[in-house]
């Protein structure tokens, strides 16, 4: 499987539609499958394991055009990561979509803008890139650039500094500034409601019977199986004294962080102690974090994961939260939309792996934050992998492989959450590869070998 960049004027969208959908039919606009390409193969693709057989007299177009060629230089744009809606006939006895018009969603014009942290400078000079909320972001000519504090040009702008930027992608999958304001970094402070917005993890080291202390004052854990507590409502939670696995889990995690964040000073405000340990858990399939950098995983995540790639994707989720602060960012933005109900209401919603309690109920706005942020994560999430030189393309595979509570039989079967879909469209564009010969493709069956648990 081969992934290209367009060579026509498409930008394979990722911010407007969070879901997978697959094979929800929609009888009123003819589309029979919609969704993020998944997999390639000789007669056509897949969309979230629904088969597409491409044919001669296939037509390409772009969805909401009224025009499609079966000659369209899109023919070429079928990648994974693309989002597209294919009309045509289902031939239920082989599973199959014959597609009449392959419609490919564009983006291309979307501008995109965000507030994040420079955690890398990719270059430097007239024109610098730099990387903040898993973007590349470039200074050009026309870039309208302000700076706050001791900041006074490009110059100053570096690693650990914020930027507020907006901007559209080129073709090489660089965000163009259109503008960029920096402001020198300061480690976000503010009051939380104490037990609701933010929970601290307590700990309790083995056969203790002394009162149990928030694991931020504890430095590293010890790991002679002590305990820890990840919930307002939760147990407590075994840390194994399994010097081999937490190795493992400490090895791949501290890789991960970004390069910038061990060169602060300790007592630096910005610099946070990440610690990555693995814990008993049979609940949660994801990271769990909270905000002073401490990082756990379930065993039952470890057992799922096939290799250090996967397993770094889990890892680099909780970075990106920590790296970006969210935890003080949701507390603000919730009580922007809900004032001072939010401290009774919160705990009505607590969202495990991001250390706060986050109150959604029935708000349109509300959603759309906690959707924001969680693309944000995986936006960073791959970034960090790909600099730590983890493959990234393997972040949506373990997600699919934590997605359901209970793995089927046959992996291969297993649907790509929608994080995993968010993820391929960005990889589609700017993480762009050729797999080695012998590397299995999106979808298929990767229980047979366990690489990379040594």
């Amino acid at each position: 499987m081969t992934t290209h960049i367009l060579r026509s004027a498409v930008f394979f969208g990722f911010l407007s539609t969070m879901a997978l959908p697959g094979t929800a039919a929609q009888e009123s606009r003819g589309v029979a499958v919609e969704g993020y390409i998944t997999s390639l193969n000789p007669s056509g693709f897949d969309v979230n394991a629904e088969h597409v057989a491409i044919l001669p007299d296939t037509s390409f177009g772009m969805i909401g055009d009224k025009n499609t060629a079966t000659d369209s230089p899109l023919r070429d744009a079928v990648q994974v990561g693309a989002y597209v809606e294919v009309v045509g006939p289902v031939d239920g006895h082989a599973k199959t979509v014959k597609g009449v018009k392959v419609l490919f969603r564009d983006d291309w014009d979307k501008k995109l803008s965000g507030f994040a942290v420079i955690d890398r400078v990719i270059s430097t000079g007239t024109e610098p890139i730099f990387e903040a909320d898993g973007y590349r972001v470039r200074m050009t000519s026309a870039t309208e650039t302000s700076f706050k504090g001791s900041l006074k040009s490009l110059a100053d702008a570096g690693t650990n500094v914020w930027m507020r930027f907006e901007g559209k992608r080129n073709r090489d999958g660089v965000l163009l500034a259109s503008k960029a304001d920096f402001l020198p970094p300061k480690p976000v402070k503010f009051k939380a409601a104490s037990g609701f917005e933010v929970y601290s993890f307590p700990f309790r080291p083995a056969n203790s019977s002394t009162k149990a202390a928030p694991a931020s004052q504890q430095g590293d854990l010890p790991l002679d199986g002590g305990k820890v507590k990840f919930g307002l409502l939760g147990g407590w939670h075994t840390i194994p004294a399994d010097r081999a696995l937490q190795d493992r889990v400490q090895r791949v995690g501290m890789k991960l962080v970004p390069a910038y964040q061990s060169r602060l000073a300790s007592d630096d405000g910005s610099r946070i102690h990440f610690r990555f340990y693995a814990v008993e858990d049979n609940k949660f399939r994801e990271d769990i974090c909270s905000a002073d950098g401490l990082i756990l995983v379930p065993l039952t995540v470890i057992e799922r994961l096939h290799s250090d790639d996967e397993l770094a994707a889990v890892l680099a989720s909780g970075i990106a939260a920590n790296l970006q602060r969210q935890a003080a960012r949701v507390v603000n933005e919730n009580r922007v939309l809900f004032g001072g109900e939010v401290a009774s209401q919160v705990a009505a919603a607590f969202v495990p792996g991001l250390d706060i309690a986050y109150w959604v109920g029935e708000s349109v706005a509300a959603n759309k934050i906690k959707i924001a942020m969680e693309e944000e994560r995986g936006r960073v999430a791959l970034a960090l992998m790909a600099n730590a030189e983890y493959d990234p393309w393997q972040a949506p595979e373990a997600w699919r492989l934590l997605a359901p509570k209970h793995l089927p039989q046959n992996v291969s079967s297993l649907k790509y959450p929608s994080r995993s879909g968010y993820q391929l469209g960005i990889l589609n564009l700017q993480y762009k590869r050729t797999p080695a010969p012998n590397q299995p493709t999106l979808g298929a069956d990767v229980s047979a070998t366990k690489a990379g648990k040594s």
